[in-house]
Order: C-alpha cells, then sequence, then structure tokens
C-alpha cells in the first residue's frame, strides 16, 4: 500500500472486504508501527509534513508562515503547519507538529500551484499570492518582517500580481502591496490596479509610525 494518505475507504477499494476487517487491517498495520495516524481515520507511512498536511483534503495548499518556511524566506523554524481550504476542518496533531486550517472565500482561493517533492505532489502557494494571504491575515505571518522578508527574497512575476490584484480588487490590498512592491522591488503597479480614493491605509496593524506615502495613500 503505497498511497500517501490511508483510509478505511483505500482499504475497501476492490469492494470484497468488510468495514470491519478494514478496521482491523488498519489496526494491524498501527500496531506494527508500518502506519501512523494522523487523525480520525485517517492514516500514513508518510513521516514528511507538508506532503501529509497539503493532502489530507481536497483542495488546500500551503501558506502563511509555514510556507515562507518551506521557499526559504525565513530562517525561523515553524511547528505549525498553516493550511489554506475552502472548508473548515479540525486542527491535528501530529508528531511535533500542529496542522492548522484557515477556510478562505471562494474568491479568494486560488494562486497556488501542484510541485512534486520528494515522491509525492504538495500543493503551495505561489509567491504573489503569499504576499496577498500574508497582508490578509498578519496574524499568521508572525510579523511584518517577515512579510518584508518575503517580497524581497522571492521572485515576483508582475504580470501575475496585476492578474490576481484584479481579480480581488480591494483598493485597500492594492494600496498596500503597490507601496511595498514600488519599495522594495522598483514595480510600479500604479497604472495596472484600481486603487485611488481620498482616504489612507494603514500598512500593517503591526506598524505604530507616522509616516505616509501620499501616492499610495499609506500609513506606516
Amino acid at each position: 500500500m503505497n498511497e500517501l494518505i490511508i483510509t478505511k475507504n483505500l482499504v475497501q477499494k476492490d469492494k470484497t472486504i468488510s468495514t470491519d476487517y478494514a478496521y482491523t487491517f488498519l489496526n494491524r498495520l498501527l500496531k506494527k508501527n508500518i502506519i501512523k495516524k494522523i487523525t480520525k481515520g485517517k492514516y500514513t507511512k508518510s513521516s514528511n509534513i507538508f506532503q501529509i498536511s497539503t493532502n489530507l483534503y481536497t483542495p488546500t495548499y500551503l501558506s502563511y508562515w509555514s510556507a515562507s518556511y518551506f521557499k526559504g524566506y525565513t530562517e525561523q523554524i515553524v511547528n505549525e503547519i498553516q493550511i489554506a481550504s475552502t472548508k473548515r476542518h479540525k486542527t491535528i496533531n501530529f508528531e511535533n507538529y500542529t496542522i492548522i486550517f484557515n477556510k478562505l472565500s471562494k474568491k479568494m482561493f486560488f494562486g497556488f500551484e501542484k510541485i512534486k517533492y520528494g515522491e509525492e505532489f504538495i500543493f503551495v502557494v505561489t509567491d504573489e499570492k503569499l504576499i496577498i494571504d500574508s497582508l490578509n491575515k498578519e496574524e499568521l505571518i508572525g510579523n511584518f518582517d517577515e512579510i518584508e522578508k518575503i517580497i524581497t527574497q522571492s521572485k515576483i512575476d508582475k504580470i501575475k500580481m496585476i492578474e490576481y490584484l484584479n481579480r480581488i480588487n480591494n483598493k485597500a490590498l492594492n494600496k498596500r502591496i503597490g507601496f511595498l512592491l514600488e519599495k522594495y522591488k522598483e514595480m510600479d503597479l500604479s497604472k495596472n490596479i484600481n486603487y485611488k480614493e481620498k482616504s489612507y491605509t494603514k500598512l500593517s496593524k503591526y506598524l505604530t509610525g507616522t509616516n505616509i506615502n501620499k501616492k499610495w495613500k499609506v500609513k506606516f
């Protein structure tokens, strides 16, 4: 049995095995340490937390601070694995990790890719969407310095970023990202996104400075 996530239904795939025998079979494998229990009804042979966490439910993808760590943008070691999902799922404690599922609206659930990782495939946020996700839920990225690390170290596709921002069409978000990309990447999006309004937007809830940028109308 080589599948990454093992369930009762997988054991009963050939339709000839009873439910009772499927549970008995899984318990035997568990006692022999051939498989490990992830959560109720889900088991695995793998110890790779990124493989496991992004394949437990569909659709989901790795994002926020754990994605920054996976991509090498932060030196902080993370024990919480943050997963974006379209549904609410219970938090899972597996070995030394806590897998947390953060529900996104259908409008915000995009911007990830399937990549080969070891012998398995995992689902990971793109660099452009990682910036958006992190600014939308700053509490899941640690602090604002971590967002700046992502921006300075990632390779941002301007066309893709414009496409993402126009798809969401949020002026406050557009102003914040427009300002940050111009500051750190010398990338000007002002002619490509909708951001103009009279009011100022706070760059981050973690910043308490009195500086302003008149072009993008952000406070920081």
